[in-house]
């Protein structure tokens, strides 16, 4: 899946500049004018591997793992593979949609697999990406070999999801009856260069991953990688997106017939233990990997370089 660049006579700086724009700001028009975004990463020979990001998110958010400690390119050079992170609907470069579901963003990235000649291929996805990863494997079984997931959710926000909620909760619950609210919120939020560290106690996270972004840098890095690139075009897409969570998916989860990997660590509180045992209970291909003192953040810095390595099966893969 070859990508060009036409800037092959600019000076090295320069062409570097320009292609990095160039690979994370593309596009292509769906049949109903809207725009899908989308970046690419890694050896353009690669082995195509579909990623969904959190929310609110971008397809910038792979970039995180650099401030995580990884080298991304790196990783996915050893692994031989071509990373295609894609915009939602109203998020990043995407062109918002007012009917847009789980399903219709499969029909999407359908397209979009098309356009760039994929015939199959498997996806990755980490938090909010969870529904999407399970809609496209359920819509397009000829177009999905494998799924991963990392602390990703598995089933819509009913009264027992939210009670085991984090902090988190709060911005669902906005997104579900008031949201105005969470549109203004979001909007003060992106127009805010953060200046100091946010004292632990206010996050909500564990201290695994609240030492992932201590740093100003990394936390200002989170920030501009996922819900203001997200919000790059306006909240609307953002709360849309929130809203969809506190329905039902619109499909079975329990038809899916790829294997489903699923990664949680028992410290996450982001994304509580029920989307891993709904996993484990629905899905009889699931592959379960489970991690102690691990949390969201920290899961995605670890689940990430496993997921690569499972599927290019350059390593034993086994239940945990």
């Amino acid at each position: 899946m070859p990508v060009s660049n036409p800037m092959t006579n600019f000076v090295p700086g320069l062409a570097h500049l320009y292609y990095n724009f160039y690979v994370y700001h593309q596009t292509i028009t769906l049949p109903d004018q809207r725009k899908l975004g989308f970046a690419l990463y890694g050896p353009a020979s690669g082995a195509p591997l579909l990623y969904f990001h959190g929310s609110p998110s971008s397809r910038l958010e792979p970039l995180l793992l650099q401030e995580f400690g990884h080298n991304l390119e790196a990783l996915l050079l050893r692994a031989h593979v071509r990373l295609i992170a894609v915009d939602r609907p109203g998020m990043g470069l995407s062109t918002f949609n007012p009917d847009g579901s789980f399903l219709s963003f499969a029909d999407d990235v359908a397209i979009l697999a098309h356009q760039l000649f994929l015939d199959q291929c498997p996806v990755l996805s980490w938090s909010g990406g969870g529904p999407y990863a399970l809609a496209v494997a359920h819509r397009c079984p000829e177009l999905i070999s494998k799924v991963a997931i990392i602390a990703g959710i598995s089933r819509y926000f009913d009264a027992p999801v939210f009670r085991q909620m984090g902090i988190n909760k709060w911005y669902f619950r906005m997104a579900k009856f008031s949201p105005w609210l969470l549109q203004r919120t979001l909007g003060v939020l992106c127009s805010k260069k953060l200046t100091r560290p946010i004292p632990e106690r206010l996050t909500g996270f564990p201290h695994i991953d609240y030492e992932l972004i201590r740093d100003v840098k990394h936390l200002n890095a989170l920030a501009n990688l996922t819900y203001k690139e997200a919000c790059r075009n306006g909240t609307t897409g953002a709360v849309y997106e929130a809203r969809l969570y506190c329905r039902e998916f619109g499909f079975p989860i329990a038809d899916i017939r790829q294997t489903v990997h699923y990664w949680w660590g028992n410290l996450d509180s982001s994304v509580s233990v029920i989307h891993a045992e709904t996993i484990e209970k629905e899905i009889s291909s699931a592959i379960m990997h489970y991690r102690n003192g691990e949390g969201h953040l920290s899961m995605f810095q670890k689940g990430f370089p496993e997921a690569l390595q499972i599927f290019l099966n350059k390593s034993a893969v086994t239940a945990s």
